[in-house]
């Protein structure tokens, strides 16, 4: 059977068994995983099980979907293991059968009835505050350590390895823990981080507190002004049995630990910590850190050398044993009686020593690139969005999409197009809607242009495209219902053409509607009213006139704290529910409204 791990950023862990074929994931209660954080959207992703086969896909949230770090479109398949990142949740999809040999020496967790898997099919789980992250699901006990779960110790010369990556694994899974308070902690025992490049090379920062954020802004514990730096990067936490963890904050440029991309980690003393550009190592208390040409030794105090310029001394005094030697022993040739001979004088060749007592660090390190490159890449950039929207706003947002693509900050898409890119998903219905509204107005079906065109009103990027179908729709109103005004009379007319009538008056209504709400968006409420009152005029049992009505009553009465208004809007509204249609979804809202006014 299949379970879905999920985390969040204090480390706390939940499995939820995957019993449905599908399982939505947001911040709105009737999703299936109800996760209360602000980056998840009301509605943020769907995971849909397909025989062996898991897929995840992006409902159009804000923030997007990152598998293995990198943002998704569509649907994407996921495989055991993956890092799934939503908002600050991290997620994984687990096979009951791989766990099984790591449980199996320990004790399952008593199932409550009331909470067993097969109430996942007709349940929503959802995770409590303050965490907000758990569901009230029974949990995997954490099985002792087998042999398969022990590895060797790292070499000496090489950085020590963690054992687990950003993958959650089913046998790490725990219990909530308690929420942790942050205390502060004697600054001679703390760890320190030291910066080893960029210009704040050397610069120390103690680890007194058992929460720090790290970012680029002031309101961090951490503050470093440094471009690659998110503005909150990440986050040090000392748990209580002593050791410290790392977790990504869902930074942009991402973090890794001796040149191992993670999204949270155990750290040990002497790892080199990688956020963006910058590099830290993370050493103990009473440590120190040599930087020199890019690379940096710990020592403890007490094995320091007594004093770094003996060599020095040693290869100085060398240096002038020969050139003085040299220097006799010329001069004895010279003062020879035996055919002299001009002697030509040797420069000794010495490599030069370079003393480095107060090291620095060059202002533009390697992985730093040139100033003038990043203002083309920025210029490109800025040039691929702007085609984008170029694109959008002619409705081809395929060629938008190509676009967005290419807009790269090192091997990562660049924020502007990663937001861009999440609404694109949801574009593309209302783009099919405009398209099928376009089509009806060239067949002359105001109807159905009119229903296309509602189905569209939720675009945020084809707002030009909307408004000018809406204008051409208008348009083609006002012309159809001046033609039936100045129609000249018929001496004998024949049998009326029930469907021609009904589109004429459906017309005038129309148009009735649209003017009285502009006049009721411009404040002119008598207008308004009028225009309304003509409409129930040609109908009087027309929902949507009636309902605007009441609407406009209601309006007016509480800006101008009309009682009578208030009134007629209760009229109305009465008058309303019966004439509506049983299925009219407004029914409930004006229920709702009248009820409040008991």
């Amino acid at each position: 059977m299949l379970k879905l791990i999920i985390e969040d950023d204090e480390g706390r862990k939940t499995v939820v068994p995957f019993v449905r074929d599908e399982i939505t994931i947001g911040r709105q209660e009737g999703n299936t995983i109800r996760l209360t954080e602000r980056n998840v959207s009301r509605r943020h992703a769907r995971l849909l099980r397909q025989s062996v086969n898991v897929l995840i896909e992006d409902l159009g949230s804000y923030n997007g979907i990152k598998v293995n770090g990198d943002r998704i479109t569509g649907q994407v398949q996921v495989q055991d293991g993956d890092l799934i990142q939503i908002g600050d949740y991290d997620l994984a999809i687990q096979r009951e059968e791989e766990a099984r040999a790591a449980a199996a020496s320990s004790a399952t967790v008593p199932l409550d009835p009331s909470r067993a898997p097969t109430a996942l099919a007709t349940a929503t789980v959802k995770l409590p505050d303050p965490g907000a992250t758990m569901p009230s699901l029974p949990v995997v006990n954490v099985p002792e350590a087998s042999e398969d779960d022990i590895q060797d110790a790292p070499a000496a010369d090489e950085p020590p390895r963690h054992q687990s990556t950003a993958v959650i694994r089913i046998d790490q899974v725990a219990g909530s823990r308690p929420q942790r308070t942050v205390q502060s902690l004697d600054a001679n025992e703390a760890p320190r981080l030291v910066v080893l490049n960029t210009d704040f090379a050397g610069r120390e920062f103690p680890c007194t507190r058992t929460e720090l954020r790290i970012g680029r802004t002031d309101d961090n514990d951490i503050a470093i002004d440094h471009r690659s730096l998110s503005r909150t990067h990440c986050k040090l936490v000392r748990e209580d049995s002593g050791e410290w963890k790392i977790i990504d904050l869902q930074s942009a440029n991402g973090l890794m630990v001796n040149g191992e991309p993670y999204a949270q980690v155990t750290l040990r003393i002497g790892d080199v910590l990688e956020l963006g550009h910058l590099k830290m190592k993370f050493v103990a208390a009473g440590d120190s850190v040599t930087i020199n040409s890019g690379t940096s030794n710990v020592t403890s105090e007490s094995s320091k050398p007594a004093s770094s310029k003996g060599p020095l001394i040693a290869v100085v005094l060398a240096l002038l044993v020969i050139v003085i030697g040299g220097g006799g022993y010329v001069m004895m040739k010279s003062g020879s009686t035996t055919d002299p001979k001009p002697v030509k004088p040797i420069d000794p060749v010495v490599e030069p020593i370079k003393v480095v007592e107060n090291p620095t660090v060059d202002p533009k390190p390697p992985d730093d690139p040139p100033k003038s490159n990043q203002v083309d890449v920025e210029q490109k950039n800025d040039k691929l969005i702007a085609d984008a929207e170029a694109s959008i706003a002619s409705g081809d947002l395929t060629t938008a999409e190509a676009y967005l693509q290419q807009c790269k900050v090192g091997a990562s898409l660049c924020p502007r197009a990663q937001a861009m890119l999440g609404q694109l998903s949801s574009e593309k219905g209302y783009l099919a809607a405009l398209n099928e509204a376009k089509k009806a107005l060239d067949k002359g079906d105001l109807k159905g242009a009119g229903v296309a065109l509602d189905n569209a009103r939720q675009t945020k990027l084809l707002r030009a495209r909307l408004s000018e179908l809406d204008r051409q729709r208008s348009v083609a109103v006002e012309a159809l219902v001046a033609a039936n005004a100045n129609k000249p009379p018929i001496v004998k007319p024949a049998l009326p053409d029930p469907n021609v009538a009904n589109e004429a008056k459906k017309a005038q209504i129309d148009k009735l509607l649209a003017d009285a709400k502009d006049a009721k968006k411009n404040g002119t409420f008598k207008t308004a009213v009028d225009a309304l009152l003509k409409c129930l005029t040609i109908d009087s049992k027309n929902p949507d006139c009636t309902v605007s009505l009441a609407s406009t009553y209601a309006t007016r009465g509480s800006k101008e704290n009309n009682e009578e208004d208030n009134k007629k809007a209760k009229q109305m509204y009465e008058q309303f529910l019966k004439v509506a249609a049983p299925e009219d979804k407004r029914r409930a809202r004006v229920a709702d409204i009248l009820a409040g006014q008991k």
